[in-house]
């Protein structure tokens, strides 16, 4: 899709946003091939069905109707949507599996093929031939052309590094390869419980004595949490035993029984994460106003398309946002309260006794102030067995929890409470660090409103944009065990099945790519990250109360 600095629709390329634009009133004419039974669909026709009423996506080449599927996605409605009338090849490819591909695009109504846009297409390749282009209409759209070109480059130079980490085996999963995690996981678990009960019986004349087993052991209990919390991802993604349905099992284990943090949520989140990285309207990791701004343009009171409703700049924002960067790490020590929050009430939003229409992906409404439409996605219910599993693996997770901080007495429950979860509030800032101070776009994988690469491309394709918007932590070898692996981010947004041990060694040949189209590779140390990361919140939070206090 084409895409405007103004962000105005233009005759032949209605610019779209998510999650509910109004629908044009013109449609446009597909035109069928001599002899071929696949209707031509063109990018802008494509473009415009992004809505919950008609969903369609572009995989390989085909054109597909997915409206029907939206409520049956195992990922959630959000994540398709947040790629709603756009080729969706290059995520489709890096969350799922060949074979889940293969089996279940047969099962979507095939409406026919993605094509150019024919005109344009034409007049840009005039564009080219002309010697001297001062035309600012036809500068564009050479610029377009060559983006489009560069983008399409780049997907077949990952799609062909893909094919070769199949035939490799890099995707094989390991899951003895596990027993390190599962030695550390218990040895933080039985330290952090023993030290803590240990410090119960000690006589408060060694109050030192007795304060510092408190504090040890309950820092040995959030760095369990953070620890755990590696394992979890993995079975999010499918990649401990390499069948979806095991590791959900494993997840609801890990995720919910181990941490207490729904595995339902985490998942609903974290794809649209992958599919929409740093996406304003889309991408729930960065919408947290008017608590914390990480982009100015977050200040607009925007549209969060995964929460259905305006992220607001109020009174409150504007009085704490310039002294943001101050109080983030606070914050982030406590965010995980949040987590347990939010995984209640995504079982109450999808618990499948309640009475509801489960057929419906959505509703939509005319917003008052706006005058446009726009589209609240609803809660598919799970299955009966699922939710049940859940719901009582967090029952007997909050149930234990409670119980253990309270048997140590009152205040110290409360203090080993507040260590436990400032220590595992670590893991919230590894989580953020990779994206908070990298670019931000308007909707979708670096579609409107992003900045592109230094050359000047209005466009950036999925994996350029990964590049755009997600910075890598550097650090030696022996320090993999502290960031799980996951330090490398970039490497596992492009590829999230590929096991995290196998990250690391997966940089160089990822890098190769990128700097063959001069695509900048973001690498810092934790500690310089965390300097530049407070830099930029605290130019945002004071830049966006600034203006808006003007």
């Amino acid at each position: 899709a084409r895409f405007t600095k103004d962000k105005q629709p233009t005759d032949q390329y209605p610019a779209m946003g998510k999650g509910g634009c109004i629908k044009p009133n013109e449609q446009a004419n597909a035109v069928a091939i001599n002899n071929d039974r696949l209707t031509e669909i063109s990018c802008s026709l494509l473009a415009k069905k992004n809505t919950i009423d008609e969903c369609w996506i572009a995989y390989e080449g085909n054109v597909y109707d997915v409206t029907k599927w939206l409520v049956k996605h195992p990922g959630g409605i959000r994540s398709i949507m947040s790629a709603a009338g756009s080729d969706a090849s290059a995520v489709m490819k890096s969350l799922h599996t060949p074979k889940t591909l293969k089996t279940y695009m047969k099962r979507c109504r095939k409406v026919g093929k993605l094509v150019k846009d024919e005109e344009l297409s034409e007049e840009m390749m005039t564009s080219l031939a002309t010697d001297a282009v001062t035309d600012v209409e036809k500068m564009r759209d050479l610029n377009r052309l060559k983006a489009m070109t560069r983008r399409e480059a780049i997907s077949k130079d990952f799609d062909d590094l893909n094919e070769r980490l199949v035939r490799e085996g890099w995707y094989e999963p390991q899951p003895w390869a596990y027993w390190a995690t599962a030695i550390r996981v218990l040895a933080l678990l039985s330290g952090g419980i023993g030290l803590i009960l240990f410090s119960q019986t000690l006589p408060n004349d060694q109050a030192v004595l007795k304060g510092t087993a408190l504090t040890l052991g309950s820092m040995s209990l959030g760095f369990y949490f953070q620890t755990v919390a590696f394992s979890g991802h993995d079975a999010g993604h499918g990649s401990i035993t390499g069948s979806f349905s095991s590791d959900k099992v494993i997840g609801i284990i890990i995720g919910n029984l181990f941490t207490g943090i729904d595995m339902g949520w985490w998942k609903s989140t974290h794809n649209v994460h992958h599919s929409a990285t740093n996406s304003l309207h889309d991408d729930p990791d960065i919408q947290h106003m008017p608590l914390l701004c990480l982009d100015e343009r977050m200040g607009e009171n925007r549209w969060s398309t995964y929460h259905g409703k305006y992220m607001l700049l109020d009174a409150v924002g504007r009085f704490l946002l310039p002294y943001q960067h101050w109080y983030f790490y606070p914050v982030l020590g406590v965010a995980r309260i949040n987590l347990y929050i939010q995984s209640v009430i995504y079982l109450i939003k999808t618990c499948p006794f309640f009475a509801n229409n489960n057929n419906i992906a959505g509703t939509s409404f005319i917003d008052e102030k706006s005058g446009k439409v726009k589209e609240k996605y609803a809660w598919p219910k799970q299955k009966n067995l699922m939710w049940v599993a859940s719901f009582v693996s967090l029952c007997i997770f909050y149930t234990t929890m409670v119980k253990f901080f309270l048997s140590i007495g009152l205040i110290p429950g409360i203090y080993s409470f507040l260590v436990t979860h400032i220590t595992a509030g670590l893991l919230h800032v590894q989580i953020l660090l990779s994206h908070i101070c990298m670019h931000y776009c308007e909707d979708g994988p670096g579609t409107s409103g992003a900045i592109s690469a230094p050359n000047g491309h209005e466009e950036a394709g999925y994996y350029e944009w990964q590049a755009l918007s997600t910075m890598d932590i550097d650090c030696p070898p022996w320090m993999d065990w502290f960031h799980g692996g996951l330090q490398f981010q970039l490497e596992h947004h492009i590829f999230p099945r590929v096991p995290r041990w196998n990250l690391r060694k997966l940089c160089t040949l990822t890098d190769e790519i990128y700097a063959k189209y001069d695509v900048p590779v973001v690498r810092m140390s934790f500690i310089e990250a965390n300097r530049v990361m407070l830099r930029h919140i605290a130019g945002v939070g004071a830049n966006v109360a600034k203006t808006k206090s003007a």
